[in-house]
């Protein structure tokens, strides 16, 4: 009886155990399933499949206006879909893709929330629905009915016709819902191929710029521009950028504007103006809003219709003319020229060059001099002072622009630059004084509509040789070549 009443014990405890495992199991089931219940969840309240859809008919009861999209299905069993709606036109054509987005959105609701028993459909939105959507499938009519936003503005009110229940659908709906015939336009698409383009022109209201540019295509295949209105001068990669943009220009968010509210969007007297010249006479142009909300609202002179396109997509349509015109008097590449020769006032130096093409003026086969003494001096730190020199000439930035009539003085320039080049091509810069900070520019005799500022020739850089005015890099390689040792000179 020992043994017996030995067991009994632990046999109790066992049960015990197993009572308690059970019992913390079970309420860590309903705890876990209360957790669950207590969240949000998505659910279908409504899925028919757009492959069994043959008319989908919104009614927007605030405008009247009435949407229908018919479906039907090819050989290969796709959807095809038919916009016929209150603004169809015969001559406009309709994306499937944009049509087909519209026919699923509103043919398939998940809901959050579900509101059962409802007596009161005033309280949504649903006594006067905002709109009533039909659909007509294989499963026979579906009528629904969108209202009121929820107070987060998140989602929406939707109520299918004999039920009892409201949902809350997402706010997207009523966008889809909202949707015209604008609305299904086909994508505006512009292909223009620069080897049929013979001139460019922009200008803009904001500034009183006004910029034409013949076009060329190189062996590359890439565009070039080269200003000849109202001076003659190359452009900057941001120039070329813009028209880039335009050229190739996809347009698919239309906006409904007519002659009465063209200001509402800036259109009445448009802030920019693009125009590509076409060899055979034809021409291709756009005009675009100043930036709202987000926005510039344009139209092309081919089309007539009306669109929109993100700030982002004009990146550089408001530089300034400095910035889109090629910023440099004369920017050129060492490899060209053989002499160049400078003057200021009763002083003057030559810089005379011979560099291979593809190297650099500092390689073995470069032979560089000024005023017949070997130029290629370096610092310790291996910068060349040639290189010093040839770049603040071929870097003198433009400081601004002064269109003006302007006869070359009969006097002296206060400064001068002279370029030959391999071919024996003599081209010649004369700075004369603006004021007491700037000098302007004339090249080969004719005004460039330019100046730049002294600083472009006299700003002395100190240690830091990359921001030398060209005159003060002659001095200093000129330093560099007096007090060399060994090739090598340090500041």
């Amino acid at each position: 009886m020992k043994s017996v009443k030995n067991l009994i014990v632990p046999f109790v405890i066992f049960i015990a155990l197993c009572i308690f495992a059970a019992v913390y199991f079970i309420a860590d089931g309903i705890s876990r399933k209360k957790a669950v219940a207590g969240k949000d969840e998505f659910f279908t309240a409504l899925s028919i499949s757009p492959s069994d859809i043959s008319t989908l008919t919104v009614k927007n009861n605030d405008s009247g206006y009435t949407s229908v999209i018919n479906c039907s299905k090819d050989q290969s069993g796709s959807v095809i879909c038919e916009f016929k709606g209150d603004d169809f036109s015969g001559s406009e054509r309709y994306s499937q893709t944009k049509m087909l987005s519209v026919v699923s959105g509103l043919s398939t609701f998940y809901s959050e929330h579900m509101i059962k028993a409802v007596d009161n459909l005033a309280e949504y939105g649903l006594d006067a629905p905002r709109f009533n959507v039909t659909i007509v499938s294989n499963e026979g009519t579906t009528n629904l009915f969108l209202g009121d936003s929820t107070p987060d503005e998140q989602s929406c009110y939707m109520y299918i016709e004999g039920s009892n229940d409201v949902y809350t659908v997402d706010i997207l709906k009523l966008s889809y819902a909202g949707s015209k015939g604008i609305d299904f336009l086909e994508a505006m698409t512009f292909d223009i191929d620069y080897n049929e383009v013979r001139t460019v022109h922009f200008d803009r209201r904001t500034d009183g710029l006004s910029l034409d540019a013949n076009v060329s295509v190189g062996k590359n295949g890439i565009a070039s521009f080269e200003l000849y209105s109202p001076y003659k001068h190359g452009t900057s990669g941001y120039f070329g950028t813009l028209f880039d943009t335009l050229s190739k220009l996809v347009v698919d968010d239309f906006v409904e504007v007519d002659f009465s509210n063209l200001s509402e969007y800036g259109l009445d007297t448009p802030a920019y103006h693009f125009v590509f010249n076409m060899a055979d006479g034809s021409k291709t142009e756009f005009f675009f809003s100043k930036p709202q909300n987000g926005y510039y609202y344009g139209f092309t002179g081919n089309s007539g219709k009306y669109f929109r396109l993100s700030e982002f997509t004009l990146t550089g349509i408001d530089n300034a003319e400095t910035v889109l015109i090629d910023p440099y008097i004369c920017y050129c590449y060492v490899k060209d020229y053989t002499t160049i020769t400078g003057t200021y006032q009763d002083k003057s130096f030559k810089l005379d060059l011979d560099v291979p093409e593809g190297q650099s003026i500092t390689s073995d086969n470069a032979s560089v001099s000024l005023d017949g003494r070997n130029a290629k001096i370096n610092d310790s730190f291996g910068r060349s002072y040639c290189s010093i020199l040839f770049e603040s000439i071929a870097c003198i930035k433009i400081g601004g622009v002064e269109i003006a009539e302007k006869t070359k003085p009969s006097a002296a320039a206060e400064l001068s630059l002279t370029f030959i080049d391999k071919n024996y091509v003599t081209t010649v810069y004369e700075f004369y004084p603006k004021g007491t900070d700037s000098y302007y520019v004339f090249k080969n005799g004719e005004y460039m509509n330019f100046y730049v500022f002294a600083t472009e020739i006299f700003n002395d850089g100190g240690t830091d040789t990359y921001s030398y005015g060209y005159w003060r890099a002659y001095e200093l390689l000129n330093q560099a070549i007096t007090d060399n040792m060994n090739g090598i000179y340090d500041l």
